[in-house]
């Protein structure tokens, strides 16, 4: 926990355990299904130690699942997507040589493939590393492209009992905590 100018803002990387992780436990619990997750190894290293321990299926201990893009590249990916001429969210733009980017297959150099738009979209409401972003950053464009989750992602918020600025039925606050951050830092620290 951080102290700032005497307010206080939880901030962890518990927000992936608490807003997908544990949900989907219970509902996997709940309903007796097993998920199929579409995570790729090369992605973390502990995704890559997780392949290299269980290999796509875990069957053995306390939570089954199957990862059939464990092995999948970012660029085999996108080379699928472009060679089936396959639809993908709006968000990504579309599949395009990369003119920076040289890869080698085989003994044919070729250009890798990106995306016009975002190349990763992770939580739209996670504030990890973007002041860090150039151009667009993440809360601008979520301004641009979802302006009902961007409402709910800037408005709401209040301290409770212990001085701790928390999300209400109003939003989660990042508003707040940005300008406060903003003040701190400097006025563009965080674009929003």
């Amino acid at each position: 926990m951080e102290r700032i100018d005497k307010k206080q803002f939880d901030v962890c990387d518990k927000c992936c355990d608490i807003m997908k992780k544990k949900p989907a436990k219970a509902y996997a619990k709940s309903s007796g299904k097993k998920p199929i997750l579409a995570v790729m190894a090369e992605e973390s290293k502990m995704r890559l130690d997780k392949w290299l321990q269980n290999g796509c299926n875990a069957y053995e201990g306390k939570d089954a699942k199957s990862k059939p893009m464990s092995f999948w590249t970012e660029q085999d990916v996108l080379k699928y997507i472009k060679e089936n001429n396959l639809k993908i969210a709006s968000v990504y733009g579309d599949v395009v040589p990369d003119d920076e980017q040289i890869c080698f297959e085989g003994c044919e150099q070729t250009n890798k493939l990106t995306t016009t738009g975002c190349h990763r979209t992770g939580c739209i409401f996670c504030g990890f590393g973007c002041h860090l972003e150039k151009g667009e950053g993440r809360f601008e464009r979520l301004k641009r492209t979802h302006p009902k989750q961007y409402a709910y992602c800037m408005n709401g918020g209040e301290y409770d009992e212990r001085g701790l600025w928390i999300p209400n039925k109003q939003g989660l606050g990042m508003k707040h905590v940005i300008d406060e951050l903003n003040k701190l830092y400097g006025d563009d620290f965080i674009r929003y």
